[in-house]
Protein backbone atom coordinates (compact mmCIF):
# COMPACT_ATOMS: atom_id res chain seq x y z
CA UNK A 1 0.00 0.00 0.00
CA UNK A 2 0.99 3.70 -0.60
CA UNK A 3 2.17 5.36 2.48
CA UNK A 4 -0.55 8.24 2.07
CA UNK A 5 -2.92 9.53 4.89
CA UNK A 6 -4.82 6.21 5.23
CA UNK A 7 -1.42 3.88 5.31
CA UNK A 8 -0.60 5.85 8.08
CA UNK A 9 -3.96 5.99 10.09
CA UNK A 10 -4.20 2.40 9.63
CA UNK A 11 0.13 1.68 11.00
CA UNK A 12 0.00 4.41 13.71
CA UNK A 13 -3.24 2.88 15.10
CA UNK A 14 -2.72 -0.70 15.03
CA UNK A 15 -3.95 -2.36 18.08
CA UNK A 16 -1.88 -4.83 20.00
CA UNK A 17 -3.70 -7.82 19.26
CA UNK A 18 -3.41 -7.02 15.40
CA UNK A 19 -1.46 -10.09 13.55
CA UNK A 20 0.73 -7.04 11.74
CA UNK A 21 1.32 -5.28 15.02
CA UNK A 22 5.26 -6.39 15.41
CA UNK A 23 5.61 -4.97 11.95
CA UNK A 24 3.76 -2.14 11.72
CA UNK A 25 5.35 -0.84 15.10
CA UNK A 26 8.97 -1.41 13.62
CA UNK A 27 7.63 1.16 10.99
CA UNK A 28 6.43 3.38 13.18
CA UNK A 29 9.45 3.41 15.22
CA UNK A 30 12.10 3.87 11.97
CA UNK A 31 9.25 6.44 10.44
CA UNK A 32 8.65 8.83 14.09
CA UNK A 33 12.34 10.00 14.78
CA UNK A 34 12.86 11.25 11.44
CA UNK A 35 9.92 13.28 10.93
CA UNK A 36 11.15 15.81 13.88
CA UNK A 37 13.26 18.33 12.27
CA UNK A 38 16.44 19.16 14.55
CA UNK A 39 17.45 22.98 16.09
CA UNK A 40 18.72 24.87 13.51
CA UNK A 41 17.74 22.89 10.95
CA UNK A 42 15.98 24.17 7.52
CA UNK A 43 13.37 22.39 5.39
CA UNK A 44 15.90 21.62 2.50
CA UNK A 45 18.45 20.20 5.56
CA UNK A 46 15.89 17.87 7.14
CA UNK A 47 14.92 16.57 3.22
CA UNK A 48 18.40 15.77 2.65
CA UNK A 49 19.20 13.93 6.16
CA UNK A 50 15.66 12.19 6.20
CA UNK A 51 15.73 11.14 2.68
CA UNK A 52 17.86 7.90 2.11
CA UNK A 53 16.41 6.21 5.38
CA UNK A 54 12.91 7.22 4.44
CA UNK A 55 13.06 5.45 1.15
CA UNK A 56 15.21 2.82 2.62
CA UNK A 57 12.16 1.87 4.96
CA UNK A 58 9.99 1.49 2.56
CA UNK A 59 12.08 -0.29 0.36
CA UNK A 60 12.90 -2.57 3.46
CA UNK A 61 8.74 -3.45 4.27
CA UNK A 62 7.70 -3.84 0.36
CA UNK A 63 5.49 -6.54 1.47
CA UNK A 64 3.38 -3.95 3.62
CA UNK A 65 4.76 -0.62 1.93
CA UNK A 66 4.83 0.15 -2.01
CA UNK A 67 8.02 2.90 -2.83
CA UNK A 68 5.34 5.75 -3.15
CA UNK A 69 5.08 7.42 0.24
CA UNK A 70 5.57 10.89 1.92
CA UNK A 71 6.84 12.25 4.99
CA UNK A 72 5.70 15.32 7.29
CA UNK A 73 8.07 17.30 8.60
CA UNK A 74 7.48 18.52 12.31
CA UNK A 75 8.82 21.41 14.04
CA UNK A 76 8.62 22.02 17.48
CA UNK A 77 6.45 24.11 19.89
CA UNK A 78 7.69 25.61 23.51
CA UNK A 79 4.69 25.87 25.89
CA UNK A 80 4.76 26.01 29.53
CA UNK A 81 8.52 24.94 30.03
CA UNK A 82 7.50 22.08 27.97
CA UNK A 83 8.46 20.96 24.02
CA UNK A 84 5.48 19.50 21.78
CA UNK A 85 5.84 18.54 17.91
CA UNK A 86 3.68 20.61 15.77
CA UNK A 87 3.19 20.37 12.40
CA UNK A 88 4.85 22.27 9.82
CA UNK A 89 4.09 23.40 5.78
CA UNK A 90 6.74 20.67 3.75
CA UNK A 91 6.37 16.99 3.84
CA UNK A 92 8.98 14.66 1.29
CA UNK A 93 7.23 12.54 -1.58
CA UNK A 94 9.37 9.66 -2.54
CA UNK A 95 7.94 10.12 -6.16
CA UNK A 96 8.99 13.34 -7.07
CA UNK A 97 11.77 12.72 -4.50
CA UNK A 98 11.48 16.15 -3.60
CA UNK A 99 10.92 18.95 -0.31
CA UNK A 100 7.03 19.89 -1.39
CA UNK A 101 5.48 22.89 0.30
CA UNK A 102 1.63 22.18 1.74
CA UNK A 103 -0.32 24.98 1.90
CA UNK A 104 -2.37 23.68 5.18
CA UNK A 105 -0.88 22.57 8.84
CA UNK A 106 -4.36 22.12 10.01
CA UNK A 107 -6.02 18.27 10.62
CA UNK A 108 -6.98 18.22 7.38
CA UNK A 109 -3.57 18.99 5.95
CA UNK A 110 -3.91 15.22 4.95
CA UNK A 111 -6.36 16.04 2.04
CA UNK A 112 -3.48 18.02 0.29
CA UNK A 113 -0.59 15.93 1.41
CA UNK A 114 -2.64 12.91 -0.12
CA UNK A 115 -3.61 15.00 -3.24
CA UNK A 116 -0.28 15.74 -3.97
CA UNK A 117 0.60 12.01 -3.81
CA UNK A 118 -2.02 10.87 -6.19
CA UNK A 119 -1.26 13.16 -8.78
CA UNK A 120 2.42 12.64 -8.53
CA UNK A 121 1.83 8.25 -9.36
CA UNK A 122 -0.42 9.72 -12.07
CA UNK A 123 2.65 11.43 -13.90
CA UNK A 124 0.60 14.48 -15.15
CA UNK A 125 2.91 17.50 -14.39
CA UNK A 126 1.16 20.32 -15.82
CA UNK A 127 -2.19 19.47 -13.66
CA UNK A 128 -0.42 18.78 -10.86
CA UNK A 129 1.29 22.70 -10.71
CA UNK A 130 -2.27 23.77 -11.66
CA UNK A 131 -3.73 21.87 -8.94
CA UNK A 132 -1.22 22.88 -6.26
CA UNK A 133 -1.75 26.92 -7.36
CA UNK A 134 -5.56 26.42 -6.75
CA UNK A 135 -4.72 24.80 -3.28
CA UNK A 136 -2.90 27.94 -2.25
CA UNK A 137 -5.13 30.15 -3.64
CA UNK A 138 -7.99 28.22 -1.79
CA UNK A 139 -6.05 28.38 1.49
CA UNK A 140 -5.28 31.68 0.86
CA UNK A 141 -9.00 32.31 0.50
CA UNK A 142 -10.07 30.70 3.57
CA UNK A 143 -7.76 32.59 5.60
CA UNK A 144 -9.08 35.67 4.53
CA UNK A 145 -12.08 34.21 5.43
CA UNK A 146 -11.59 33.75 8.98
CA UNK A 147 -9.53 37.76 9.18
CA UNK A 148 -13.31 38.72 8.07
CA UNK A 149 -15.11 36.60 10.56
CA UNK A 150 -12.58 38.21 13.17
CA UNK A 151 -13.06 41.88 11.92
CA UNK A 152 -16.88 41.29 11.88
CA UNK A 153 -17.12 40.04 15.70
CA UNK A 154 -14.29 43.26 16.64
CA UNK A 155 -17.40 45.41 14.85
CA UNK A 156 -19.77 44.30 17.15
CA UNK A 157 -18.01 44.33 19.85
CA UNK A 158 -16.85 47.77 19.11
CA UNK A 159 -20.58 49.20 18.38
CA UNK A 160 -21.52 47.81 21.72
CA UNK A 161 -18.89 49.29 23.67
CA UNK A 162 -19.97 52.55 22.07
CA UNK A 163 -23.33 52.11 23.19
CA UNK A 164 -22.77 51.49 26.87
CA UNK A 165 -20.62 54.75 26.63
CA UNK A 166 -23.40 56.79 25.64
CA UNK A 167 -25.51 55.08 28.45
CA UNK A 168 -23.53 56.58 30.49
CA UNK A 169 -22.49 60.35 29.29
CA UNK A 170 -25.24 60.66 27.73
CA UNK A 171 -28.56 60.92 29.82
CA UNK A 172 -30.61 63.37 27.55
CA UNK A 173 -30.35 61.12 24.33
CA UNK A 174 -33.25 59.08 23.08
CA UNK A 175 -32.57 55.63 23.20
CA UNK A 176 -33.34 54.77 19.33
CA UNK A 177 -30.81 57.76 19.27
CA UNK A 178 -28.15 56.37 21.54
CA UNK A 179 -28.37 53.48 19.00
CA UNK A 180 -27.98 55.24 16.18
CA UNK A 181 -24.94 56.97 17.20
CA UNK A 182 -23.32 53.74 17.92
CA UNK A 183 -24.17 51.93 14.87
CA UNK A 184 -26.22 49.40 16.79
CA UNK A 185 -28.76 48.49 13.54
CA UNK A 186 -30.47 46.06 15.56
CA UNK A 187 -32.37 45.14 12.38
CA UNK A 188 -28.83 44.23 10.61
CA UNK A 189 -27.25 42.48 13.84
CA UNK A 190 -30.22 40.11 13.90
CA UNK A 191 -30.32 38.59 10.14
CA UNK A 192 -27.10 39.17 9.45
CA UNK A 193 -23.86 36.25 9.93
CA UNK A 194 -20.57 36.33 8.93
CA UNK A 195 -20.88 33.29 6.88
CA UNK A 196 -19.16 32.51 3.34
CA UNK A 197 -21.37 34.27 0.87
CA UNK A 198 -21.94 37.30 3.26
CA UNK A 199 -17.89 37.68 3.02
CA UNK A 200 -18.02 37.04 -0.40
CA UNK A 201 -20.78 39.35 -1.45
CA UNK A 202 -19.20 42.00 0.98
CA UNK A 203 -15.62 41.13 -0.73
CA UNK A 204 -16.91 41.59 -4.02
CA UNK A 205 -18.33 45.19 -3.03
CA UNK A 206 -15.39 46.54 -1.88
CA UNK A 207 -13.64 45.02 -5.23
CA UNK A 208 -16.27 47.05 -7.26
CA UNK A 209 -15.89 50.48 -5.06
CA UNK A 210 -11.81 50.42 -5.77
CA UNK A 211 -11.79 49.77 -9.13
CA UNK A 212 -10.69 52.27 -11.52
CA UNK A 213 -13.83 52.59 -13.60
CA UNK A 214 -12.47 51.07 -17.40
CA UNK A 215 -14.55 49.21 -20.00
CA UNK A 216 -14.92 45.71 -19.80
CA UNK A 217 -12.04 45.61 -17.14
CA UNK A 218 -11.82 41.94 -15.11
CA UNK A 219 -9.92 41.74 -12.04
CA UNK A 220 -6.22 39.98 -12.32
CA UNK A 221 -6.05 37.26 -10.11
CA UNK A 222 -2.99 37.68 -8.03
CA UNK A 223 -1.24 34.51 -8.15
CA UNK A 224 1.49 33.28 -5.02
CA UNK A 225 5.29 33.83 -5.80
CA UNK A 226 6.63 31.05 -7.83
CA UNK A 227 7.45 28.24 -5.30
CA UNK A 228 10.44 25.81 -6.37
CA UNK A 229 9.80 22.05 -5.88
CA UNK A 230 13.51 21.33 -4.33
CA UNK A 231 15.40 18.27 -5.10
CA UNK A 232 17.39 16.96 -2.01
CA UNK A 233 19.89 15.62 -4.99
CA UNK A 234 20.22 19.76 -6.15
CA UNK A 235 20.90 20.32 -2.17
CA UNK A 236 23.24 17.64 -1.84
CA UNK A 237 25.52 18.65 -4.79
CA UNK A 238 25.36 22.44 -4.21
CA UNK A 239 26.48 21.41 -0.13
CA UNK A 240 29.00 18.94 -1.54
CA UNK A 241 30.98 22.00 -3.42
Amino acid sequence: MDLDGRAYSKIFGVSYGDINFEKYRRIVDAIWPLSHMRDHETPEMWCFRIRDPFRKILEENSEILSKNGYISMCGKLYESDKIHAHPTNYIYCSVCDSLVFIPDTSFGARIYQDNHLKRCISGNSISNERARRKEILKSIDRREFEIWQYKQYILREEAKINRLRLELFSQSTSHSEKNKLASVLYDHDGNFTASYENYAQSRATVEKNTMPSAPNFEPACITPTRQEVISPTSYQSSNCK
